[in-house]
C-alpha cells in the first residue's frame, strides 16, 4: 500500500489521504471513509436521495504567464450545503493554488463545477508578485493569496500562498519593507469568498 493512499474502511478502495475524511457516524465509531462513500452517507442520513456525487476529472489551465496548472476536485457534502474544492497537488499533497465554491445539494454539480472553474481563470489570470532574478516583489500595490502554516518554522508561523507560490512570513516581510511609511488594510475572508 503506497504511504500517500488509505483504504476507505466502507468500500475498501486504495484513497489519496487529501480524500479520506475521518468520519464519526450515528453510532459513535470514528472511521476512514473515502469522500465518496462519506458524501453517501450524509446524503442518505439528510434525506437527500437525489444527490449525485459524480466523480471530476482533473483539468488544466494556464495562468497569466503562459505556465500550466493541473487542479484537482474533491466535493463533500455538509448537510444542507456542498462544498466543491479545487487545488494542484505538489508532493501528493494539495498545494499551490487552491480555492472553493458552496452550492445547495439539489443544484447540479455541474454548474457548480462550471462556476469554480470560471473563478480558477480569474485567479490565474492576475500576478501579484514579479521575479527579477532571485529577488521577488509585490508586483503592483495589492497582494491576494491564502494563508497557511509554515511546517519547517519552529514557532507556528503563518506561510502564505501568493500566484500558487509559497512565500514563508519573513519573505513577504522583506518584500512589505520596499512600502515602508505608507499605510495598508489586511483583509480576511473565507475561503469559498472571491477576492
Amino acid at each position: 500500500m503506497d504511504q500517500d493512499t488509505i483504504p476507505c474502511e466502507s468500500c475498501g478502495q486504495l484513497t489519496p489521504h487529501y480524500d479520506i475524511v475521518s468520519y464519526r457516524g450515528a453510532e459513535g465509531s470514528c472511521r476512514q471513509l473515502c469522500t465518496r462513500c462519506f458524501n453517501a452517507d450524509v446524503a442518505r442520513l439528510g434525506g437527500l436521495a437525489h444527490f449525485e456525487d459524480i466523480p471530476l476529472e482533473p483539468i488544466d489551465l494556464m495562468d497569466s504567464v503562459g505556465e500550466t496548472h493541473r487542479f484537482f476536485f474533491r466535493t463533500r457534502l455538509h448537510g444542507s450545503i456542498v462544498v466543491l474544492d479545487a487545488f494542484e497537488l505538489r508532493d501528493g499533497r494539495p498545494s499551490g493554488y487552491q480555492c472553493q465554491v458552496i452550492g445547495n445539494p439539489e443544484q447540479e454539480l455541474l454548474a457548480l463545477l462550471a462556476k469554480l472553474i470560471e473563478r480558477l481563470r480569474r485567479l490565474l489570470s492576475i500576478r501579484h508578485l514579479a521575479t527579477e532574478g532571485e529577488k521577488t516583489e509585490i508586483a503592483e500595490q495589492t497582494v491576494r493569496g491564502r494563508i497557511d502554516w509554515d511546517e519547517s518554522a519552529v514557532e507556528r508561523t503563518p506561510l502564505l500562498v501568493i500566484d500558487g507560490r509559497e512565500i514563508s512570513w519573513n519573505d513577504f516581510g522583506r518584500m512589505l519593507s520596499a512600502f515602508e511609511g505608507w499605510q495598508f488594510k489586511l483583509e480576511i475572508v473565507d475561503r469559498s469568498d472571491e477576492v
